[in-house]
């Protein structure tokens, strides 16, 4: 069973799964946008654990923090679902503000994975986000998703296909009551850094992504896992940002004791 709702602080989440350990994913952009068949892609992971794929709350104000953000899910944790320590999973963006969680709250992450995140973006990544921000904010929707030709592999003719057809169903992806929030998601993609505090999470990690992330370059990824006291760092060969295949399943398994 598949149950899509809203926490009471407003985050929004997708849980299903039936297992007796908890993992929390939180969900990459653009926006907040989840619907419920994200359990497919962890559907795999649904008899050790009861998942739940978090991502941000609507109506932000401004100037509000991938740290602020962090806290929002803090509270999820400690008031409402009022467990012990669990594994939590960020993807892209949710890893961004998975790493404040683990580093500010080490008591509530028992194990951390961030996939395809850095302490921060490259600078080109980072650009390109806010650009589609500022795009999808006007409602220019295929001009927002055809700014994203930067990060797609492949020769010249499959990346075109790739943007055409985002451009064409991208407005489905676009869900968000206040497109303002894409503004200042992209703001908070711009300032995050948490390079200084990655020395304060204590949950055993593991940093994973391809070798061809246009947002997390390999040099970057490598620096992020040595500043995390008991990290582990799984590059994927040909890999860029998006899925990570076969062998993530198994490593992240793995990692979580579940192989």
């Amino acid at each position: 069973m598949v149950e899509q709702k809203l926490f009471k602080n407003g985050v929004p989440y997708v849980k299903f799964g039936t297992g007796t350990k908890t993992l929390l994913i939180f969900s990459g952009g653009p926006g907040n946008y989840l619907k419920s068949s994200l359990y497919k892609e962890y559907s795999f992971l649904e008899k050790q654990y009861t998942i739940y794929v978090l991502s941000r709350k609507s109506d932000l104000p401004e100037g509000y923090s991938t740290s602020d953000m962090a806290e929002d899910y803090a509270a999820v944790i400690k008031n409402e679902l009022n467990i012990g320590p669990v594994d939590v999973m960020g993807e892209s963006y949710g890893g961004l503000i998975a790493q404040h969680l683990a580093a500010n709250h080490p008591e509530i992450v028992h194990r951390l994975v961030i996939s395809m995140s850095a302490y921060r973006f490259s600078r080109e990544g980072a650009e390109m986000d806010m650009r589609f921000a500022q795009l999808a904010s006007e409602g220019k929707t295929a001009a927002a998703f055809r700014s994203l030709a930067p990060m797609f592999d492949g020769n010249r003719v499959k990346r075109h296909l790739l943007v055409f057809f985002m451009s064409l169903f991208g407005s489905k992806m676009l869900s968000n009551p206040n497109p303002d929030d894409l503004l200042v998601e992209g703001k908070a993609e711009l300032l995050h850094d948490s390079k200084n505090q990655l020395s304060r999470i204590t949950a055993p990690t593991l940093v994973v992504a391809g070798d061809r992330d246009y947002f997390c370059p390999v040099p970057l990824l490598r620096e992020t896992a040595s500043l995390i006291p008991n990290a582990k760092l799984i590059i994927y060969k040909g890999k860029g940002h998006g899925s990570l295949g076969k062998q993530f399943r198994l490593d992240l398994l793995s990692f979580l004791g579940c192989s």
